[in-house]
């Protein structure tokens, strides 16, 4: 785990407000000094050489639990693994192979299809 700062405050929306000297991944688990976890790097804002970081507390967790503890240190996981944004990224991939695919079915159809009407005006003709 990596050293990410400290809790500088509780924002009104229920998020975690740190003090970084570093711009931390978004989506990243983030710990306290007991090394549970305790939520996801939501938003990265301010300057970039000391940025504050809005940390989404997991459900499980209440913002009471927080008002002791400001000025507490905090890590961050060194590794993210940001697993949902790597499944919606194969879903997409899949829907837009998929849409190829009906696109190339339909575009033969087509080519079949005009094929069939030409050979009956042609058999029409020469009856």
């Amino acid at each position: 785990m990596k050293f990410l700062g400290n809790i500088s405050h509780l924002s009104n929306s229920g998020r975690l407000v740190a003090r970084s000297s570093q711009s931390p991944p978004s989506g990243a688990s983030v710990f306290n000094k007991d090394k549970k976890k305790i939520g996801k790097i939501i938003t990265i804002f301010g300057p970039t050489k000391d940025p504050y970081i809005s940390i989404g507390i997991f459900k499980s967790m209440s913002i009471d639990d927080f008002k002791d503890s400001i000025g507490e240190d905090l890590y961050v996981s060194e590794n993210p693994k940001n697993r949902k944004f790597n499944k919606s990224r194969n879903k997409n991939k899949s829907v837009k192979n998929k849409t190829r695919n009906n696109y190339r079915k339909n575009k033969n159809n087509k080519n079949n299809t005009s094929k069939k009407l030409n050979k009956n005006k042609n058999t029409r003709k020469n009856n």
